[in-house]
């Protein structure tokens, strides 16, 4: 209940994406899925910065972009074509953001979220995985819109894990 509250209070937002950012931790040490402790308050900010900067880049940019760009066809804003340009955008935000994050916690650097080619090799080789999990989030948060902290804990560790098992399974050819 304290994750839904911090998500949205602004500035407290960090925290919640800080909670996020150990859960995706966790996932990636392929760890047992165990919430982590609301306890360092400092440290959950500045790693909910780097989550929400990278999240920012590689989801609600590109929704943004694709909403604006569909705003401007000759669709009538009421009809469901109208919102048909920006599914795909909702669909590959979520594994798009996580793996910019994963790439980031590889090395730290935030450089390393820009490898598209990396980028598009977690995307295709995890698409038999993450596309359950991305569209049972995007159920949840269509179906109670508050809910998205919950299923962003799950939702986070789920991914964490899904790309380092690529990555291990890359290691081993």
């Amino acid at each position: 209940m304290l994750g839904v509250l911090f998500s949205i209070i602004p500035m407290a937002n960090f925290v919640a994406f800080g909670y996020f950012y150990r859960l995706f931790l966790q996932g990636k040490r392929q760890e047992e899925i165990s919430l982590p402790e609301w306890s360092d308050w400092k440290e959950l900010f500045f790693d909910g910065l780097k989550c929400f900067l990278v999240v920012s880049l590689f989801a609600f940019i590109p929704i943004a972009v694709i909403s604006a760009l569909a705003s401007i066809l000759p669709w009538d804003s009421e009809s469901y074509l109208s919102h048909l340009p920006r599914y795909p955008a909702y669909f590959f935000a979520g594994p798009l953001s996580c793996s910019a994050l994963y790439l980031y916690t590889l090395t730290g650097d935030f450089k390393s979220c820009f490898n598209f080619q990396a980028i598009g090799v977690l995307l295709k080789k995890g698409a038999k995985v993450y596309w359950v999990p991305t569209l049972a989030l995007l159920g949840l948060v269509l179906m109670i819109p508050f809910a998205y902290f919950i299923g962003g804990v799950v939702y986070f560790y789920l991914m964490g894990q899904t790309l380092k098992s690529l990555e291990r399974k890359a290691d081993r050819r």
